[in-house]
């Protein structure tokens, strides 16, 4: 049982890893992109680059779910804290176990709705560079069930070690 939680303990850090890297790569793709598009709209007769148009809507919806599942691993996802501070003991943690079940099976359902318009939707494709439209569907189905993995690794800690062991959800900004 110990082996199993410390490999998901270490399958949710890989998470957070790859979520920074999204976060952090494609965040300079959307501000490169962006800039040059801008740039080459002043000094090209033709007004800028056709394919700049689409790429933000490709990578963007990539960055968003970076955030989100950093905001899942640091506690300040959809957190309602107010409510922990009300309860004592086993019934505060009951409380965070049972609302942080919901969320990871809400997310896993969302992540498999995305995934199935995310097949419908790649039967159309861009003008310019052909890409199916379901990328940002995709997006969001890998998304949502690295959040249910990152938030059932939050619920198994403070299942083995307690409630001191959750997340910090403290409002300040998190350091990719």
């Amino acid at each position: 049982m110990k082996s199993l939680l410390n490999s998901v303990e270490l399958t949710a850090r890989a998470i957070v890893w790859f979520a920074r890297q999204v976060v952090i790569f494609s965040g300079i793709a959307l501000m490169v992109f962006m800039t040059a598009n801008v740039i080459a709209r002043y000094m090209l007769a033709g007004g800028g680059f056709s394919f700049a148009q689409e790429l933000p809507v490709l990578i963007f919806p990539w960055f968003i779910l970076g955030g989100i599942v950093l905001a899942a691993h640091s506690g300040g996802h959809m957190a309602v804290e107010w409510i922990y501070d009300k309860l004592q003991g086993g019934a505060r943690s009951t409380a965070f176990v049972a609302a942080n079940l919901v969320s990871a099976a809400a997310f896993l359902v969302l992540g498999y709705q995305a995934y199935l318009v995310g097949e419908i939707a790649g039967i159309e494709h861009s003008p310019v560079l052909q890409l199916p439209n379901s990328v940002g569907y995709f997006a969001l189905a890998v998304g949502s069930v690295l959040v249910a993995i990152v938030t059932l690794a939050v619920v198994l800690r403070v299942l083995r070690l307690g409630w001191d062991y959750r997340t910090n959800t403290e409002s300040r900004e998190v350091a990719l």
